[in-house]
C-alpha cells in the first residue's frame, strides 16, 4: 500500500512539526471548530503565513 503512488500528487512532502501542548490543544480546537483535521488546517495555515511573509517580503523590496 505504501509504495502504491498517490492519486493526489499535490501535498506529497511531509513534515514533522512538534508542538506545546497549549498549542496542540488550540490546533485542536480549531479543527474541530472548522470541521477539519488538525493536519489540513495545520497545512493551511503554514501556506496561508508562508504567502504572506513572501508578498510583505516583495512590497518592501519594492519600497526600498
Amino acid at each position: 500500500m505504501a509504495d502504491e503512488p498517490r492519486k493526489n500528487q499535490k501535498n506529497v512532502n511531509q513534515i514533522k512539526v512538534l508542538l506545546d501542548e497549549e498549542f496542540e490543544e488550540l490546533l485542536n480546537c480549531a479543527a474541530q471548530i472548522h470541521g477539519t483535521k488538525k493536519a489540513v488546517l495545520a497545512r493551511e495555515v503554514l501556506k496561508s503565513w508562508l504567502l504572506d511573509l513572501v508578498g510583505k517580503s516583495i512590497r518592501d523590496d519594492r519600497a526600498a
